[in-house]
């Protein structure tokens, strides 16, 4: 797969299935996100002031992304690789603060506020578009 411009160009074999195409579109999207979360992780620690130990992702049906407090694990949603930039970063900074707060109470809210103050936009925003696409088949 390759882009050119606002197109994403699928070269597979010429009897490929459906399911063979979704896989190379969807590993293409793992693939590319995996370049970007590492930045996104770094610059957030750095700002928020906490550590992951290691960051992962997967395909969620209902969430956009979960922390293992315990074992300072992240996973991020795959279909965010399909989202805009700040709601990606919004969703690393969420799971990030966490890690100073395990509940979304007050003070998760303040942390929320101090280190990312437009993130109920960005959450908005996000919470706007679907997690997924799926063909009902009708």
């Amino acid at each position: 797969m390759t882009k050119s411009g606002n197109k994403l160009l699928l070269h597979i074999r010429e009897n490929s299935t459906l399911e063979e195409r979704l896989n190379v579109v969807k590993e293409w999207y793992r693939k590319e996100f995996k370049k970007l979360v590492p930045q996104l992780i770094e610059k957030w620690e750095s700002v928020i002031g906490v550590k992951s130990d290691s960051w992962g992702i997967k395909i969620m049906r209902t969430k956009w992304g979960t922390c293992n407090i315990e074992e300072k694990r992240i996973w991020l949603n795959l279909e965010l690789a399909k989202k805009p930039i700040n709601c990606i970063e919004y969703i690393v900074v969420h799971e990030l603060v966490h890690l100073l707060e395990r509940n979304h109470n007050e003070n998760f809210v303040k942390h929320m506020d101090q280190f990312m103050p437009k993130w109920r936009q960005y959450r908005d925003e996000l919470n706007s578009l679907p997690v997924a696409h799926n063909d009902w088949g009708y």
